[in-house]
């Protein structure tokens, strides 16, 4: 193993720490478990509309419902196996 490795992070239980190091960070140790993603990460959520494409039935297509962002292009093309509700992932 060379030292760049050995001061590499390592994945642990979903927690990233680095070799040696057995907490983390007091500034990560101080955020909430279950953060607020408006208030605490800063995202603004928006609602999005998820529509199956009817030649492709593993393909689903996302539009925002803001006309605005839909004239920016906005939009999102994923496959149906790669899409998951994320409260069922904690």
């Amino acid at each position: 193993m060379t030292e760049d490795n050995e001061n590499a992070d390592v994945w642990t239980d979903g927690q990233t720490k680095s070799r040696g190091q057995q907490t983390l960070p007091a500034d990560w140790r101080d955020q909430p478990v279950d953060p607020d993603l408006e208030e605490n990460l800063g995202y603004e959520l928006i609602a999005w509309e998820k529509i199956n494409v009817v030649d492709d039935p593993d393909q689903v297509i996302f539009l925002p419902d803001s006309e605005e962002q839909l004239r920016d292009d906005a939009f999102i093309v994923s496959g149906e196996s790669a899409v998951c509700d994320l409260a069922d992932k904690r």
